[in-house]
């Protein structure tokens, strides 16, 4: 028995361990989810915490969702419910979370229709390959936290990397994990 599995705690014990080639996909989210676009920082943290939940991948919905409901506080906003027609969020953004659904569910039927209904509220071209490229990053890391076995943080764990992901980023965080593991 190898212990591999047992091995890793989180995502960064996993990026850690091949940061050779894993910084650059921390640089990719940090640049992804954190750089100012048409699409509000809350939302797309909302869209990895939706698919990663379609995924089942409870560690990666656990903490997106708390750094969407965190900067949704912070902002005055209330979270999304299960039913995105239902919920609090602005009209306009409905139809990416429904799309984004469908680029995890079902990429294939994609159509004129899912686009032009995010084009109606003026978004341009690239926010729905951003859109895509969130799910994907979303599919990719469900995959790697998945197959490693990583399980959920408890409340208190997931709400202190929620903030601290919001307070350093995506390579912060990892900057912070670094220095961590060489003490």
């Amino acid at each position: 028995m190898t212990g591999i599995l047992e091995k890793y705690g989180s995502v960064y014990d996993v990026f850690l361990d091949s940061w050779d080639y894993q910084s650059h996909f921390v640089n990719y989210l940090e640049s992804l989810m954190r750089k100012e676009t048409s699409l509000p920082t809350y939302i797309k943290e909302m869209i990895f915490a939706y698919v990663s939940g379609l995924n089942g991948c409870s560690y990666c919905k656990n903490i997106h969702a708390e750094i969407s409901k965190i900067t949704l506080k912070d902002m005055g906003k209330d979270s999304i419910n299960q039913n995105i027609d239902d919920s609090g969020i602005e009209e306009k953004f409905k139809p990416i979370l429904k799309f984004a659904h469908k680029v995890n569910e079902d990429n294939s039927s994609i159509n004129e229709e899912d686009i032009n209904e995010i084009k109606k509220y003026e978004f341009e071209d690239k926010a729905i390959s951003e859109v895509i490229s969130i799910c994907a990053a979303a599919q990719f890391m469900n995959t790697v936290v998945k197959s490693h076995k990583i399980q959920p943080l408890n409340d208190t764990m997931n709400i202190a990397s929620a903030k601290m992901m919001i307070s350093k980023g995506y390579d912060g965080l990892a900057d912070y994990m670094i220095a961590k593991r060489r003490k």
